[in-house]
């Protein structure tokens, strides 16, 4: 039910959740409401119903630093900017009209003067907030102080009061909100005048019950003569005892204002539920009675969780259910509630005062179908096909069966080709596509086509794989290359045995290229990434992981040059920077991207003590590039290392650009990781193969089709476009 549309008197709510109203102190100099309260408020409209901050409705009324006031024309004309902010947001909001009563300071009256009461009780403990040496409330800098004593209120201050209710109502319907609710609560001014305990008056304002409860009459019913009866809310805390205000007889007080209430055929009640810690729970005998006696909408607040909710409407009791702090740091909190998503903690530090910062930085929730942008270009989603080699192109230029299965998966933001050769010596699978040929550009550009036509963006990915490579995948049976001379033996290509017979092989043992050969390898990624473009890719990303070549001339175990390109940091380097810039000036920054992995053991790649200081000087080298992406693979899920605790946090602080990350992922680990802020995409690689519909298998949460890895390879269309779409 929490969910489902409500009617409030004439007012149609879209869920049956409440935003309540809490205090922020963020008002300007006038006590007006800002443009960022309105930015907050907006956030927040999602909310079957907002009730803002309690708005003070005169000068007397307010009792800490720089609340809102609802009293001047400038006032107003600051709220007008939040209703309409909220409205355009398909939102409804109500204004809270709130007088402190003895619950302010002298700084903050006029002339100094004493705050007022219906008696002159001073609640020894009570604190207000008060701003520290006349600073504003950008500022934040505040101070708790003990409220001033009070002096008692005359009967013609009374009838003054409840003319100033009725004034701030209809102040709140000219600045555009769709009602108000009448601070009843809490220990502010209508409670003081409720509880027996704060009201030691001798006339018809104070002795007995009906005395008591005769200025909520009034007020309501001057709000009510001013706005209609069908405006107006009131809130209660029947059973607490904030503010110092108590009742002797709490329940049969309160169930005899449920009355007087009703009575008036107001639009709500909203009883605010005693929400500290070790709080006493209202009784359920007490909230039915509550209901047997008030037939209009009843808001609960305090503690509720979307369960606990749940129960209360279909239990009947309650109408409307209001969540406060968890709104703080949730402006999207009707669908986390919904779809049982994690929730932000609130920066209690950033409560009252202050900027933006714990007000409206809070993030919202993102899954990974909602769009995303890469450097110019806008994604559909944020889900990545990652590359994977398909070994299905025996001349390695495309051809239609390659055009199908990328279209097939272009539900995918993002696809990254299969690693696409740079030139024909860059090789170690055998029947792998290239991009050194006119004939390869052409077989590519039906498949962009494709990919585009569904609205995705596709990447390719330039490779070389340097020592990982076999003299059957190399021109007239040469050596492979590498940064030095050093064999990855215990590791495979898939090429041709002494038999003839293709399979995996151990790569052969490369030879060091020259200072002069690296400046050629540094061109043939720059001349691919042109012919990438010419191809219709929308941009390139350059393979510098899982042990290729790239990360061979990272790791000092795998290069051991005594040149410009081996030794520190900055020179073993060197090399990837080089392709990089290659690459930009080849087709601008915007296009180029990169796969590393940090960690990665694949192809026997030891560990090294500068791994860290190794990918954080290349984080921030590539982030001083503004290049598309850096594209992370974890390689935990490929039996390798994993990346350490806090690695990928680190990362971010390193590197300011979009981060993509593959490597063991779900939709559950994808979603925590961005909107923790750790990474922007996340990239999904086997489940694409055998479910070319992935994305939408994740969006319904429908079952995945298992991969057949023996024909992960091979010129064969089995294992490659004979996967089925899900079938419900």
């Amino acid at each position: 039910m929490l969910f489902q549309p409500y009617e409030l008197k004439g007012i149609h709510l879209k869920n049956r959740i409440v935003m309540p109203p809490m205090t922020r102190s963020r008002a300007d100099t006038g006590e007006v409401a800002t443009a960022l309260m309105a930015e907050y408020y907006a956030q927040r409209a999602s909310a079957g119903l907002i009730i803002t901050e309690g708005t003070q409705i005169s000068r007397q009324g307010q009792g800490y630093a720089w609340t809102p006031g609802i009293y001047t024309k400038e006032q107003i004309a600051g709220w007008k900017k939040v209703t309409a902010a909220v409205h355009a947001n398909n939102g409804k909001i109500f204004a809270q009209l709130w007088h402190v009563g003895r619950v302010s300071h002298i700084s903050l009256q006029a002339n100094g003067q004493a705050p007022v009461s219906p008696s002159t009780i001073v609640a020894e403990g009570v604190k207000v907030f008060l701003a520290k040496d006349g600073g504003d409330a950008s500022s934040g800098i505040g101070e708790m102080v003990q409220h001033s004593i009070p002096r008692e209120l005359t009967v013609v201050e009374i009838h003054q009061i409840i003319e100033d209710y009725a004034n701030a109502a209809r102040n709140a319907v000219e600045a555009g909100f769709d009602g108000v609710e009448l601070h009843g609560a809490n220990g502010y001014l209508i409670e003081q005048f409720i509880d027996s305990q704060t009201n030691h008056r001798k006339d018809e304002y104070g002795g007995t019950l009906e005395n008591r409860l005769r200025f909520l009459k009034e007020v309501t019913t001057a709000v009510a003569d001013a706005i209609g009866p069908d405006k107006v809310g009131v809130r209660q805390a029947p059973l607490t005892t904030l503010m110092g205000a108590m009742d002797d007889h709490p329940e049969e007080t309160y169930i005899a204002a449920a009355k007087i209430l009703d009575a008036l055929d107001i639009s709500y009640i909203h009883i605010a539920e005693a929400d500290w810690d070790n709080a006493p729970v209202m009784s359920l005998s007490f909230k039915e009675a509550y209901r047997q006696e008030f037939k209009g909408t009843l808001i609960y607040s305090g503690k509720y969780t979307a369960q606990r909710a749940e129960e209360a409407l279909e239990n009947g009791w309650a109408d409307l259910i209001g969540f406060g702090r968890s709104f703080i740091a949730n402006p999207d909190l009707p669908d986390r509630l919904k779809y049982n998503l994690p929730l932000n903690e609130p920066k209690r530090e950033k409560f009252f005062g202050g900027g933006a910062e714990g007000y409206t930085d809070y993030p919202f929730y993102t899954d990974i179908f909602e769009p995303a942008a890469l450097g110019h270009l806008q994604l559909k989603n944020r889900i990545a096909m990652a590359p994977m080699t398909r070994a299905r192109n025996e001349d390695g230029v495309p051809k239609a069966f390659n055009v199908n299965y990328y279209a097939e998966r272009s539900g995918a933001g993002l696809i990254i080709t299969e690693g696409t050769a740079i030139s024909a010596t860059s090789k170690g699978v055998l029947h792998v596509p290239g991009l050194y040929t006119q004939e390869q550009v052409l077989g590519w550009q039906p498949v962009t086509e494709a990919v585009h036509a569904d609205r995705a963006r596709i990447f390719t990915q330039l490779w070389h794989v340097g020592r990982v490579s076999h003299t059957s995948n190399q021109p007239g049976g040469q050596d492979p290359v590498g940064a030095s001379d050093i064999q990855a033996a215990n590791s495979k290509a898939w090429g041709y045995d002494e038999n003839g017979k293709e399979g995996f092989v151990t790569c052969s043992r490369p030879r060091a290229l020259s200072a002069d050969e690296v400046k050629d390898v540094v061109k043939d990624f720059a001349g691919a990434a042109r012919n990438a473009i010419s191809a219709g890719f929308d941009g390139v990303e350059l393979h510098g992981a899982n042990g290729y070549l790239i990360e061979q001339f990272l790791n000092p175990y795998t290069n051991d040059r005594g040149d410009i390109y081996g030794g520190s940091i900055e020179n073993r380097s060197r090399f990837l920077l080089e392709c990089i810039d290659a690459c930009i000036d080849a087709i601008g920054a915007d296009k180029v991207s990169i796969r590393l992995t940090p960690y990665g053991g694949l192809h026997e790649m030891p560990q090294y003590e500068e791994i860290e200081a190794t990918y954080e000087y290349l984080a921030k080298e590539l982030s001083a590039r503004n290049i598309a992406y850096i594209h992370i693979m974890d390689q935990q899920s490929r039996g390798s290392f994993a990346l350490p605790d806090g690695f990928l946090e680190r990362f971010r602080n390193w590197y300011n650009g979009v981060i993509i990350l593959a490597g063991g992922m779900d939709k559950k680990k994808a979603e925590e990781l961005i909107n923790q802020g750790t990474i922007d995409i996340a990239a999904f690689g086997e489940p694409f193969i055998s479910n070319p519909d992935l994305v939408d298998r994740l969006k319904n949460n429908c079952p995945l089709t298992q991969p057949t890895r023996e024909f992960h390879y091979g010129l064969t269309m089995q294992g490659y476009l004979n996967w089925p779409h899900y079938q419900k």
